[in-house]
């Protein structure tokens, strides 16, 4: 049974996408900002996890980083979100990073990241 980690501010959409994965078989976390979502990471080492790029306290590619450098963190596959304008720049700035899969704006599509969740299993 997959585990997906969210590190995300916005609860109702966490919510959601928790409901949405958990019906389809995952086993989801929540975590509400990034110091939280370090934490769950290491504890958890989860398969996936869904990050947002604008979070109280640590932003998305400060918690990125901190995945990156951590030992037991640093090779579990990224999908970035942002309810932020989409700007081809930030999106190169995340790409940039090893452990990050994808970057996509909200709202997403729960089908379309069901299909990215899919695909990055497959390569695990």
């Amino acid at each position: 049974m997959p585990t997906i980690l969210m590190i995300d501010d916005d609860e109702d959409f966490g919510d959601l996408v928790s409901l949405h994965f958990t019906g389809q078989g995952h086993t989801v976390a929540l975590a509400h900002n990034g110091k939280d979502g370090l934490a769950k990471a290491a504890a958890l080492k989860p398969d996936i996890i869904f990050l947002d790029v604008t979070m109280p306290g640590m932003n998305g590619i400060e918690v990125l980083r901190e995945l990156q450098a951590g030992d037991e963190t640093s090779d579990i596959p990224v999908i970035i979100m942002t309810g932020n304008f989409y700007d081809k720049g930030m999106s190169q700035l995340f790409t940039q990073e090893r452990n990050c899969r994808d970057f996509i704006s909200k709202p997403v599509s729960l089908a379309n990241l069901q299909q990215k969740v899919e695909t990055l299993l497959k390569k695990r």
